[in-house]
């Protein structure tokens, strides 16, 4: 790979795309990730003829989050064959120069840098939470990593996962709460820190959280009243399911702990892959699982049951025995970019059937983009519930990969909901 790498900074056909760029700073960030995108596509293909193989998953990623101006999108190496060419003046830049407040945003000159400051540092941050700007998602993305590193010492199998064992006395709307309000004063108690420690672990923990939360915030808007939230048995049926609905299987008793009237949670969870999850004996098998002693002592239940199935297959396998759910939600369902057919014929499902359900996406894009099937299959979305920014998707944001700027997380958009 690195005799590939060198190899790309002397190739004519890239030596023309630099040759190419503005020397002006974009001013519409969409025009420049768009053209981001295509430089490292040309660059992934230059390289892929030079290695003559396929790229692992991390030289792959080594050219996707490669550091690169906010500016322009000119990465290092694009600068140095800059420096090199006949064009290159002694005063161009050689190397990109870091945001010296968050040091995971690049700029290659100093007028780059008054062009992108304002839109870095000043700017409420659409991708991020909170309202925080895209310096302070990137200075929180830094701790993330400390913390996950701190955690993976204690336990290096998984990563952190925690489940509040309280039970609210009576559900109270989620409207106006945030996971600051909820969970950071119960994070600070339960692992004994200061208050202003808080944050990473409530971060951490809502990757998992977002989940249930998601649940709840649709079902809330979803229904007219408050009936729903003294249900004896509350059903929630979860598409596409896999490892993260597998991973954090415990923190769904969160929806117990909010509805102290509901008695059983049943929990389905529906995906092909889940086969290679699950052997055939535990598949469509009914499993109680284990519950907090507050909710065992009140003989409260969490049911669940696996099929590796698609959804509409599953609905056709059940037959005169499918029972409609409360809810049935698809948490990051990529519906738009893999099995789109399949999933196309799930939504007209739930769309025929009225079931109410809710999608969510990783970013804008996949939400806007399956905020579209899901109006092609006739679905009417309810405007609280997409395409928009999840209240309770997860706060725990990753940087985009061959972009400028951006972030996406776990739950982080719903795509649509409706009934």
């Amino acid at each position: 790979m690195c005799k590939a790498l060198h190899s790309l900074e002397i190739d004519d056909e890239f030596k023309r795309a630099v040759d190419e760029l503005p020397a002006a700073p974009y001013e519409d960030l969409q025009q420049l990730n768009a053209y981001i995108l295509v430089a490292i596509s040309r660059q992934l293909y230059t390289l892929q003829r030079s290695l003559k193989r396929d790229f692992t998953v991390s030289e792959r990623n080594m050219i996707a989050w490669e550091p690169l101006c906010m500016g322009c999108g000119r990465t290092d190496r694009m600068l140095r064959v800059e420096a090199s060419s006949s064009k290159g003046s002694t005063s161009a830049p050689v190397s990109l120069k870091a945001c010296h407040a968050c040091k995971m945003a690049f700029y290659c000159s100093q007028s780059h840098w008054d062009a992108v400051q304002p839109r870095h540092t000043e700017d409420v941050c659409e991708d991020g939470h909170d309202g925080l700007t895209q310096c302070h998602v990137n200075q929180e993305i830094r701790q993330d990593v400390a913390f996950a590193n701190i955690m993976a010492r204690e336990n290096p199998t998984s990563e952190f996962s925690w489940a509040p064992e309280r039970a609210k006395p009576s559900w109270e709307s989620l409207k106006g709460l945030t996971w600051e309000t909820e969970y950071a004063a119960m994070v600070a108690k339960v692992f004994y820190i200061p208050d202003e420690a808080a944050s990473p672990f409530v971060r951490a923990a809502s990757v998992g959280l977002s989940m249930p939360m998601t649940i709840l915030w649709a079902l809330e808007h979803l229904n007219t009243d408050n009936e729903w939230t003294r249900k004896e048995t509350l059903v929630i049926h979860v598409l596409g399911a896999y490892e993260a609905e597998i991973n954090h299987a415990n923190i769904f008793e969160e929806i117990l702990h909010r509805l102290p009237e509901v008695k059983t949670l049943r929990l389905v969870l529906c995906g092909p892959e889940l086969a290679r999850l699950a052997s055939p004996r535990e598949l469509q098998q009914m499993f109680d699982m284990d519950t907090c002693p507050n909710c065992t002592s009140r003989k409260r239940k969490r049911i669940q049951r696996l099929y590796a199935q698609t959804y509409h297959e599953y609905v056709k396998t059940m037959g005169s025995a499918y029972a409609q759910p409360d809810l049935a939600v698809a948490f990051n369902s990529g519906s738009s970019q893999e099995a789109t057919t399949s999933w196309k014929e799930t939504m007209s499902l739930l769309v025929k059937k009225k079931i109410p359900s809710v999608f969510t996406a990783y970013n804008r894009e996949e939400a806007e983009a399956e905020a579209k099937l899901l109006r092609a299959a006739g679905a009417n979305l309810v405007p609280a519930l997409g395409p928009t920014k999840n209240v309770w998707g997860s706060i725990s944001c990753k940087k985009e990969p061959s972009k400028a700027t951006g972030f996406w997380a776990v739950n982080g958009w719903l795509a649509g909901g409706f009934r």
